[in-house]
């Protein structure tokens, strides 16, 4: 009799552990939607941010002043992004602020840039793709090789899957002359051949010390950036921009971001607060004269302009994370809930989430319920209430569903 009241409480344990997840992801799943906000763009023209929010099948299209704006008007005043629509229409300007644009530079300094938290996280093969960075024609093609690097470089073959020694001990030979010290802690590079040209990878060596790692002509181009001289980096992203001002975005361990500039490998700080590189996503739409920038954090999401030249700030505004009706749900019915999906990756991690204490009043409901309908002996019925009182609707589900040892 002992051991099957072990088992049985094993069982409503187990139970409500099971109801802590599933119950909360079957109600989520019916009343969650994605945050929703504006575009954001900031005008060149009129230097302001400018917004267009949809309210049911209207476009609403204003200036951060409050001035509403048709089609037409909209376009205007953001030359940098309807410059296509405004030539078709013949009303493209051919100066703004002074400064005479031309199609074709306009498209070269264009670019939009995004960061996702899961590139942290999210697991990776660890099989790298090295491109010729000065190909003998124009396409980039792709070799009939793989490399891996960790604790050496090697270099296999993807259709025998030999190493292939000789390629291996050039790179590795180059490696240990620029005194990268092994193991590395990462690699980041673009593995498509669907990009303007190649840069290689930025790789982080076992001392800190950020690499520029490229193949020139068949050969190894190895580079010590001695940017990890004055920051600790922690992350790079790769960015080919047209215009090749710089090779991609640095984070260093304070959250600041920065531009590692081509070819002098010389760091320059984005003006925008730091960020949480574990949270946050980012995203960049560049051009000639200014830089949006959003910044998705859990409280809303930031908006900053910066200054093409200089990357200095010259405006910001900031959008509130409105509660859906799942937060309002849950604040309501489950003072916890379990997951097992890491948000910002795409591993197994189960979490325990506290939402509002308001939430334990429903837990003491369901206690009085089962307190005054269940049929249980008077001990049994104290425990299982204070069970219930604890755990709320998983431990009600719990020991309902759980028959009573006979």
């Amino acid at each position: 009799m002992k051991y099957k009241k072990i088992v049985r409480i094993a069982i409503i344990l187990t139970g409500t552990l099971v109801f802590m997840w599933g119950v909360p992801a079957l109600v989520q799943l019916a009343t969650s939607s994605p945050q929703k906000y504006p575009f954001v763009y900031y005008s060149s023209v009129i230097e302001e941010f400018c917004f267009r929010e949809t309210e049911g099948k209207n476009a609403i299209k204003r200036d951060a002043s409050g001035r509403l704006y048709n089609d037409a008007q909209f376009d205007s005043i953001m030359p940098m992004l309807y410059y296509r629509q405004l030539s078709v229409n013949g009303k493209m300007p051919d100066s703004i602020q002074g400064r005479a644009v031309t199609m074709p530079e306009i498209r070269q300094k264009s670019f939009t840039y995004r960061y996702n938290c899961e590139e942290l996280s999210t697991p990776s093969m660890d099989l790298y793709i090295m491109y010729e960075s000065m190909p003998k024609r124009v396409n980039i093609e792709s070799p009939g090789d793989v490399f891996r690097m960790k604790d050496n470089i090697e270099f296999v073959d993807v259709e025998s899957n030999r190493v292939n020694k000789e390629k291996s001990l050039l790179f590795a030979t180059e490696l240990d002359k620029r005194r990268y010290t092994f193991p590395a802690q990462w690699l980041q590079g673009l593995m498509t051949n669907r990009k303007p040209y190649d840069e290689g990878y930025f790789s982080l060596d076992a001392t800190g010390q950020l690499f520029h790692i490229k193949m020139v002509n068949d050969r190894p181009f190895i580079r010590n950036t001695h940017v990890s001289d004055s920051m600790d980096v922690v992350y790079f992203s790769m960015l080919p921009v047209s215009d090749k001002r710089f090779y991609g975005f640095l984070y260093d361990s304070e959250g600041y971001i920065y531009i590692l500039e081509s070819p002098t490998y010389q760091p320059r700080k984005v003006d925008i607060p730091p960020v949480n590189l574990h949270e946050d996503r980012i995203m960049i739409m560049a051009n000639m004269f200014f830089w949006t920038v959003y910044v998705n954090t859990p409280e809303g999401r930031y908006y900053y302009a910066l200054d093409n030249d200089s990357l200095q700030r010259v405006d910001q505004t900031f959008i509130a994370a409105q509660p859906g009706l799942w937060d309002k749900t849950a604040a309501w019915l489950f003072p916890v809930y379990l997951t097992f999906e890491d948000r910002d990756s795409k591993y197994l991690n189960p979490e325990f989430h506290f939402t509002s204490w308001i939430a334990f009043i429903m837990n003491i409901l369901a206690a009085l319920l089962f307190f005054i309908f269940a049929r249980k002996k008077r001990k049994c019925l104290y425990l299982q209430s204070g069970y219930v009182l604890l755990t709320g609707i998983a431990g009600l589900l719990s020991v309902l569903i759980i028959p009573d040892n006979k």
